[in-house]
């Protein structure tokens, strides 16, 4: 039960962080006319400064707050590699299997708190370049995305 519980961690991990990091870096091509991946963090960006309307100052602070942050990203995103191939390289007959599986999953817990760390001081940071105004309606653009996948999952 407790290795279980550890490989679905490690899996729960890893693919939510990967998912920001290929968010981050763009991603395989996908969404806005770029195939089925994520868009990149500058189209990202240019999509929430213009539904926001953000002015140049905002906007530039808030470019810097993404490129300030990119080396640890990209940091994370070379962990979560590097624990994904060992994870896929365990032999499952060798006597060290479950040492070595336990150890990525406690190192994808690891980067999992770190990534939740790292987005949340990025968006504690974007958040204070904003207005008032601009965080109230940034707030609802989140609930309505969150009211739609509830429904697709209601649907399916």
């Amino acid at each position: 039960m407790k290795k279980t519980t550890i490989t679905l961690l490690a899996i729960v991990s890893l693919a939510g962080l990967s998912t920001a990091a290929l968010a981050e870096r763009g991603g395989p091509l996908g969404q806005f006319g770029m195939g089925p991946g994520f868009p990149g963090s500058g189209l990202m960006l240019e999509h929430m400064a213009d539904h926001l309307d953000l002015d140049d100052t905002q906007r530039e602070s808030v470019r810097n707050i993404f490129e300030a942050a990119k080396p640890e990203i990209e940091a994370l995103r070379d962990q979560m590699r590097a624990n994904r191939e060992a994870l896929e390289a365990l032999d499952l007959s060798d006597a060290a299997y479950s040492t070595e599986l336990n150890n990525i999953a406690i190192s994808n817990g690891e980067l999992a708190t770190q990534g939740t760390l790292l987005f949340t001081r990025i968006r504690s940071e974007v958040h204070a370049v904003l207005t008032d105004e601009q965080i109230a309606k940034l707030q609802r653009s989140k609930d309505r995305m969150k009211q739609r996948f509830k429904e697709r999952r209601q649907r399916s």
